[in-house]
C-alpha cells in the first residue's frame, strides 16, 4: 500500500514547493560560493588566492577521475531490489559504504602523492598543505552524493532542499571565518569541515528517512545484474559532461587567448544561472521514473510526467528569453564594466540555448531511469564533439574574439535545438512502444 501511495503524482502545490526549495538551494550554493571566492581574493590577494584556486582545481580534477558517483546507481537499483525481494535498504547501505570507502581511499592515495611531491621538493610547504586540505574537502563534499539520493527515494526532496540551504550557509561561514581568523589554509580547512558536517547531517537524516520508507532488510543484498556496467557508463557520462565544458574553454584559450575565454565565461553566466534554476525538475523526475521502471510502467509514466514538466519548462524558457534580451546589455555593463556591454548579443543567444536545453533537462535522467546510461554517454560525447567543431568553425569564420564568440553562440543554439529534437524523437519512440 505504501508503494502505491508513493507512486501517485503529488499535488501541484507540493511539486511547486519542492521545486522552489531545490532551486533556492542551488541558487544559494552558487551565490555564497561566489561570495566566499570574492572574500578569498580580497583578503589574500591575487597570488595567494591563485594558489588556493589551483589546489582546488587539482582536487576537482582528481575526483573527476576517481569519483564513483554512485548516486545514480542508488536511484536506479534500490527501487528494483526493494520491489524484487524487499532488500532495497540493504543495497542502499552497501552502496553508500562503497561510495564512502572509495572516496576515502582516493583521498588517501592523492594525499600520499602530495606528500611524495613534498618530500621530492616538487611542491612547497604551503602548496602541499593546500593540496592536502583541498583533497580532503573535495572527498567529503563528493561523499554527499549517494546519501542525498536517499531523500529522492523517500520522496523528501523538499527536506533536502531545506538542508542544502542550511549547509550552504555553513559552507560559507566556516571558510570565510577561518580565512579572516587564520588565513588561506584555514579557509580550505573550513571548507573541509563544512563538507564533513554536511555529509554527516544529510547522511543521518536521509538514511533514517529511507529506512522508514523501505523498512529494514533482514539480510544483505547481492549486487544486481548490470549494476557495475550501469555505474561505469553513468559515471563516464557525468565526467564527460564536465570535461566537455572545461574543454571548450581550454580550446578557446588556445585559439583566441584570454580575451576569448573571458568573453565566453562572462557570456555563458546567465545561461548557467538559468540551468541551475531548472535542474531541480530533473531531480524531481528521476526517482519517479526509476520507481516506474522498477514496476515495469516506465513508458506510460515517462510520457505523462515529462509532458507535465514540459509545459512549465517551455513557459519558463520563453519568459527568461523575453526578459533577458532587453536587459542583458545593461546588466553586463553594470556588473562587469562598460567594456563588456558588447557581449550582450552573445549572452542573449547562449541564454536561448540554455532555455532550449532546459526544455529537455529530463534527458539527463531518463536514460538512467530506464537503465540505458549508454544513450546518455553517446549523446554527451556527440554533443561535446559538436561544440568543439563549432568553436573551430567559428574561429575560422570570424577570427576576432567577439565575432568568434557570437558565431559559437549561434552554433551552440543550433546544437541545443538538434539535441532537443533527438531526445523528443527518442521519447516518442519509447511512448509508441507503450502503445
Amino acid at each position: 500500500m505504501r508503494e502505491r501511495v508513493a507512486g501517485r503524482a503529488p499535488a501541484g502545490g507540493r511539486h511547486l514547493r519542492t521545486f522552489s526549495t531545490l532551486a533556492a538551494a542551488g541558487l544559494a550554493e552558487a551565490v555564497l560560493s561566489s561570495l566566499s571566492l570574492v572574500a578569498l581574493v580580497r583578503v589574500s590577494g591575487a597570488e595567494t588566492s591563485g594558489g588556493v584556486i589551483f589546489a582546488q582545481s587539482v582536487a576537482g580534477l582528481c575526483f573527476l577521475v576517481l569519483d564513483p558517483r554512485l548516486d545514480n546507481t542508488v536511484q536506479r537499483y534500490v527501487p528494483i531490489e526493494q520491489r524484487r525481494d524487499g532488500r532495497g535498504f540493504a543495497l542502499y547501505r552497501r552502496l553508500v559504504r562503497w561510495d564512502v570507502g572509495i572516496r576515502a581511499l582516493a583521498a588517501t592515495l592523492c594525499c600520499a602523492g602530495v606528500a611524495a611531491a613534498w618530500l621530492l621538493c616538487l611542491a612547497g610547504d604551503d602548496l602541499a598543505r593546500m593540496l592536502a586540505l583541498a583533497l580532503i574537502g573535495r572527498a567529503a563534499l563528493a561523499a554527499n552524493g549517494a546519501v542525498r539520493a536517499s531523500f529522492a527515494l523517500s520522496d523528501r526532496l523538499h527536506e533536502l532542499g531545506l538542508l542544502r540551504l542550511g549547509c550552504a550557509v555553513v559552507s560559507f561561514a566556516l571558510p570565510v571565518g577561518g580565512l579572516l581568523a587564520a588565513g588561506p589554509l584555514a579557509y580550505l580547512a573550513g571548507q573541509a569541515v563544512a563538507a564533513m558536517l554536511a555529509g554527516l547531517v544529510v547522511g543521518a537524516l536521509g538514511t533514517r528517512a529511507l529506512l522508514a520508507r523501505l523498512g529494514p532488510s533482514r539480510a544483505g543484498a547481492p549486487l544486481p545484474d548490470g549494476l557495475v556496467s550501469f555505474t561505469a557508463k553513468a559515471t563516464g557520462g557525468t565526467a564527460l559532461a564536465e570535461v566537455a565544458e572545461s574543454g571548450v574553454l581550454t580550446v578557446a584559450g588556445l585559439l583566441g587567448g584570454s580575451a576569448l575565454v573571458t568573453i565566453l565565461k562572462i557570456a555563458s553566466a546567465p545561461g548557467r544561472l538559468y540551468a541551475t534554476l531548472v535542474m531541480p525538475v530533473a531531480s524531481m523526475l528521476y526517482p519517479r521514473l526509476a520507481r516506474a521502471a522498477a514496476a515495469g510502467r516506465e513508458r506510460t509514466h515517462a510520457r505523462r510526467d515529462i509532458a507535465r514538466a514540459s509545459v512549465p519548462l517551455a513557459a519558463a524558457g520563453l519568459t527568461a528569453t523575453a526578459v533577458a534580451l532587453p536587459l542583458l546589455d545593461d546588466v553586463l555593463r553594470l556588473v562587469y564594466g562598460r567594456q563588456y556591454a558588447a557581449i550582450g548579443p552573445v549572452a542573449a543567444v547562449l541564454v536561448a540555448a540554455a532555455c532550449v536545453k532546459g526544455l529537455v533537462c529530463w534527458s539527463n535522467v531518463l536514460p538512467l531511469a530506464l537503465g540505458r546510461p549508454g544513450w546518455r554517454l553517446a549523446y554527451l560525447a556527440g554533443e561535446g564533439a559538436a561544440l568543439l567543431a563549432v568553436l573551430l568553425l567559428a574561429r575560422w569564420l570570424s577570427p576576432a574574439p567577439l565575432g568568434t564568440a557570437l558565431v559559437f553562440a549561434w552554433g551552440t543554439l543550433a546544437t541545443a535545438a538538434a539535441g532537443a529534437a533527438v531526445w523528443a524523437a527518442l521519447l516518442r519512440r519509447i511512448c509508441a512502444k507503450a502503445g
